[in-house]
């Protein structure tokens, strides 16, 4: 849409797989991460200067997939599973889903770090993982490829904030202005989304890729649903859920806050509402 450019900004997108997003954004060569909050919350407990400047998706969006031949979770025993890594992400949600069915890690099943979904996906169709987390529309695609969908997480994790932007704030403090230009443009894009299904399925179904029909069904789950959260807010209960697991997993100390607001930098999303609403408001 060339809505960047009309901030003044000029941006690299970088796709980052499993590896940490910490490292990046602090020395600078990422100004931005939009992704798992984990690592934010384990560098802002020790004291360091990452935190979640706004949300994206609220809610998870995942179902657990496994190759034709296990069809019950609790045929998984003695298998492998692939996941984004072990410190965040995807990792704390199946445990907790295998749990419910009395299989534990690393008693009952091997897991695989090889990044997000879509390497997922691939392994799935090769055969070298049993099963993972897949979200919509990926699931979709595995179950038209003979796979089985044993159930969605969000029956075994209803709260958990997965997506989140995440930026060191000590390179905002003095001037602020480029993080809510970047935030604003997300902002117009999200509601933009939200408003136009065919435009918005389009897209997705040439960056997936996808099909016009998959592109649409996961446009659907993820407005109706606000899994997309539409003004970009935390979801603050499912944050205080990644925070505790992260503390019960040793990532982050006993000792450390878990105040949500203590993880947060919400001013730059504050004043990108109020410039977008005056701006919209403006146009009309």
């Amino acid at each position: 849409m060339g809505w960047f450019a009309q901030e003044g900004l000029d941006v690299e997108t970088v796709l980052m797989g499993n590896a940490s997003q910490v490292e990046p954004l602090l020395s600078g060569s990422l100004q931005v991460v939009l992704g798992t909050p984990e690592a934010t919350l384990q560098n802002a407990a020790k004291g360091g200067p990452l935190r979640i400047v706004a949300g994206n998706t609220g809610k998870l969006s995942h179902s657990l997939i496994t190759r034709a031949p296990f069809k019950t979770v609790t045929s998984l025993k003695g298998g492998k599973l692939g996941i984004l890594n072990k410190v965040e992400g995807s990792f704390f949600q199946l445990k907790a889903m295998l749990a419910h069915h009395g299989l534990h890690y690393p008693a009952d099943y091997e897991v695989v770090e090889m990044g997000g979904v879509p390497p997922r996906h691939k392994a799935l169709l090769e055969g070298t993982i049993d099963g993972g987390l897949q979200s919509i529309p990926w699931n979709y695609v595995a179950e038209e490829a003979g796979m089985n969908n044993l159930g969605e997480i969000t029956g075994y994790v209803p709260d958990w904030q997965f997506v989140s932007v995440n930026a060191d704030m000590s390179k905002f403090r003095a001037d602020p202005s480029q993080l809510e230009a970047f935030i604003r443009v997300l902002l117009r894009a999200t509601e933009w989304l939200h408003q136009h299904k065919t435009e918005a399925s389009m897209v997705a179904e040439k960056e997936l890729p996808t099909t016009s029909e998959y592109a649409q069904r996961a446009w659907d789950y993820y407005t109706e649903t606000n899994a997309l959260t539409r003004d970009m807010s935390v979801n603050r209960k499912g944050l205080e859920v990644v925070i505790q697991t992260q503390i019960d997993a040793g990532l982050i100390p006993k000792e450390a806050p878990t105040s949500v607001d203590f993880y947060l930098a919400p001013e730059c999303i504050i004043k990108a509402r109020a410039q977008s609403g005056a701006d919209a408001e403006g146009n009309h």
